[in-house]
């Protein structure tokens, strides 16, 4: 297995600093997570195996395998760093117990690709999307896993999903290019989202008629979970207020490049660098505040790993492609909202970068709320 190199033989950054990388050509990652208590990350692959590194020394911990076909996406128990979910295009989901190296449960129902996964915060429910376009959700507390609902969603692929920070809602993206939110307890359809052709910033609508549906890669929840992040395969990164049904902010790439039209690639807010999860979208120039805002972080299909200020809409720091993987960047995760940050690639990069300490320090020895300003009468928004 690949040796992991140092930061200081790559660069450094004010933002964040490479802890190492790890360089695995014949391997091409398709997702990474950390474990809830980030000793651990894990590391899935086109060759059906999942790779377990510790995230202090990068070095491989144990492989599981078992999947005969490509896995798509990876999950760890909230409650338990030695369960992890995996998804598979072998049409099966499966919970390792990863100290012992084994498989604990095997679920099958979809009948085409799965593509995502997600667990509710206590860890009993566990929730797939697939190219089958349904979502299942599965009570895996149950010998062998119990079906609880499988939802008709989308009319193509559900590419991913996402849940509100109380576990109410099913946020879900589609290639069919809409966002749908759905109950969880009663599965019930709440509203139905997707982008107007009329410029980045319009008013969501169902219609047929005036919308250009384009595939929807990727979906996030901002922490409160009042706003939704979504990548689409034009190449953009859209913010939503999903309750106003419009597109608050749309976010670019290098120069205008698109970031992501052939690949899903994974996107990720960053809010360790603030100091409270209700941060205000203003007109901020001073450059000693310039990382005090909610960041927002993506791979991409060949510009490297970016990431962008929510307000400003600009890009505030990348790891270029000759670093952290020439060909696409599937897999973006965070641990403790983004100190630490990993990413992984195709043509089998891992990167472990830590944020800058002056920036984490700063924010932790000030007060955790500020004074709240008339937001409204300003026209700003809480993220």
């Amino acid at each position: 297995m690949g040796i992991p190199i140092l930061s200081s033989d790559i660069q450094e950054s004010d933002l964040y600093k490479i802890r190492y990388t790890i360089n695995e050509p014949s391997i091409t990652f398709t997702a990474i997570k950390f474990s809830p208590n980030g000793q651990n990350f894990a590391c899935s692959s086109s060759n059906g195996k999942i790779y377990i590194y510790n995230t202090t020394t990068g070095k491989l911990i144990t492989t599981l395998s078992g999947h005969t076909k490509g896995i798509s996406d990876i999950v760890y128990s909230p409650i338990n760093s030695n369960i992890l979910a995996s998804c598979s295009d072998d049409l099966t989901i499966r919970l390792w117990n990863i100290t012992q190296q084994r498989c604990i449960k095997l679920l099958r129902k979809h009948t085409y690709h799965i593509t995502t996964l997600k667990f509710t915060q206590k860890g009993n429910i566990l929730i797939s999307g697939s190219s089958d376009e349904t979502i299942t959700i599965w009570d895996i507390t149950s010998n062998g896993g119990k079906i609880l609902t499988t939802l008709a969603a989308h009319s193509d692929p559900v590419s991913s999903i996402a849940l509100t920070p109380d576990d109410s809602i099913i946020v879900s993206a589609s290639y069919d290019g809409l966002m749908r939110l759905f109950d969880l307890q009663t599965s019930q359809c709440l509203k139905t989202l997707t982008n107007s052709t009329f410029g980045g910033h319009g008013t969501a609508t169902a219609s047929t008629n005036d919308v250009i549906n384009f595939p929807i890669a990727k979906v996030e929840l901002s922490p409160n979970g009042q706003f939704i992040l979504n990548s689409s395969l034009d190449g953009k990164i859209r913010l939503w207020n999903y309750m106003e049904n419009k597109v608050y902010k749309t976010y670019q790439g290098i120069n205008g490049e698109k970031i992501c039209e052939k690949f899903n690639c994974d996107i990720k807010f960053i809010t360790r660098n603030v100091n409270s999860n209700a941060i205000t979208i203003t007109s901020n120039n001073n450059d000693d505040e310039q990382y005090n805002n909610v960041l927002i972080v993506s791979g991409s299909d060949s510009t490297g790993l970016l990431i962008w200020d929510i307000q400003s809409k600009q890009i505030v720091f990348q790891v270029d492609p000759q670093t952290c993987g020439k060909d696409a960047i599937l897999g973006v995760d965070t641990y403790k909202q983004g100190e630490i940050l990993g990413c992984c690639s195709r043509d089998g990069i891992i990167t472990i970068l830590d944020m800058n300490k002056k920036y984490t320090e700063r924010n932790d020895s000030v007060q955790q709320q500020k004074e709240v300003i008339d937001t409204e009468s300003r026209g700003e928004t809480p993220i």
